[in-house]
């Protein structure tokens, strides 16, 4: 398993700026290469550090043992021209394909936990030294994405992250972000003998309200980002605390609010937006040194017709730049590199491991 002084290197020197990923939903259809070089191009030139992909398992392997060679030859694309950017990738593999669930929705998981594993494997030895980090599965909390309890998502960890390990040996396993610092839900991964099955813990810790800002007190519940802490003291009673925290999503809508609309929808202006960001990652710098990675979801608007969901982006529609995308530029540009954001060093930490 990765070994504890690994994990402990990637510790961030407290007062240093955390590295900085976006969620980049470039698989998707709606999306042709040209505007996913864009999308890449404008990352790269606001100084981000990583892009985290969504990888579907129902998507890559369809029919037992078949991969989709048009999805496969998406994700190559992806992920090369993240590199050739200088992004590091980080990968979430999840949704399962029918044939390995008795045909239900793809969030129900797999029957056996050992075709994820071998899923993991394949895709760990086909985009070995490629792909920096995989991550196993999103928000397994919420019922929209996982149907499971916390002991049955702990099996998939145990089935992924030996496959993972074997396959490529340099790449990080991520446990799968619940939606918000949910600690009933890690709790109970831990007790379902999970804990020993990841390289690094990752949560999202959205706001609810979500028009609150990121410095907002820990009022003991999962729904603000300070609740981290709470987190923290989890994995230090578990004996866990060399580990590092990734939020592999955090964010802000930019909308105005619908009548009536629930605490979770509660949206920002632009400008809230870009405040809060920049806010987010001071408040990270000087507060939680083990926080080490933060992916802000997501890269442009949406076009669901979801007014909420399809605001988070950095970007509009048509891949203009919003403030909040403006505002991290001028961050970055002002701030040196840290070697930890860079995939060659994550190598050598687990080759010297």
């Amino acid at each position: 398993m990765f070994g504890t002084g690994a994990s402990s290197a990637l510790a961030r020197i407290p007062g240093l700026t955390p590295c900085f990923g976006v969620q980049f939903h470039g698989g998707w259809s709606d999306y042709n290469n040209e505007e996913r070089l864009e999308v890449l191009d404008k990352l790269a030139a606001a100084g981000t550090d990583w892009v985290r992909i969504d990888m579907g398992w129902a998507s890559l392997e369809p029919r037992r043992g078949d991969m989709a060679g048009w999805y496969v030859k998406r994700m190559d694309f992806l992920v090369d021209a993240a590199r050739e950017r200088g992004l590091s990738v980080l990968a979430t593999l999840w949704w399962t394909p029918k044939w390995a669930n008795g045909g239900k929705p793809r969030g129900v998981p797999p029957r056996r936990n050992t075709d994820f594993g071998r899923i993991a494997s394949w895709a760990a030895d086909h985009f070995r030294g490629r792909v920096a980090a995989w991550e196993v599965w999103n928000e397994p909390n919420h019922p929209d994405f996982f149907s499971g309890s916390p002991e049955r998502f702990a099996g998939l960890l145990r089935a992924a992250y030996p496959a993972i390990k074997a396959a490529d040996p340099g790449a990080l396993v991520v446990s799968g972000g619940p939606a918000y610092n949910d600690i009933e839900w890690l709790r109970g991964v831990y007790e379902g003998g999970g804990g020993d099955y990841f390289d690094v813990l990752s949560t999202h810790p959205y706001m609810a309200p979500a028009d609150l800002p990121p410095e907002t007190p820990d009022n003991g519940t999962k729904w603000t980002l300070r609740h981290v802490e709470a987190v923290r003291d989890l994995m230090e009673n578990k004996g866990d605390d060399d580990k590092p925290i990734w939020f592999t999503e955090f964010g802000w809508s930019s909308h105005k609010d619908e009548r009536k609309a629930e605490s979770w929808r509660k949206g920002v202006t632009e400008k809230q937006q870009a405040r809060y960001l920049v806010r987010t990652l001071k408040l990270i710098e000087k507060r939680y040194p083990y926080v080490t990675n933060l992916f802000w979801y997501r890269e442009r608007d949406g076009a669901s017709g979801d007014v909420h969901l399809d605001n988070y982006g950095l970007l509009r529609r048509d891949l203009a730049a919003k403030p909040a995308y403006n505002k991290l530029k001028k961050k970055k540009s002002s701030e040196v590199a840290l070697p930890s954001c860079t995939l060659d060093y994550l190598g050598l930490l687990v080759t010297d491991s």
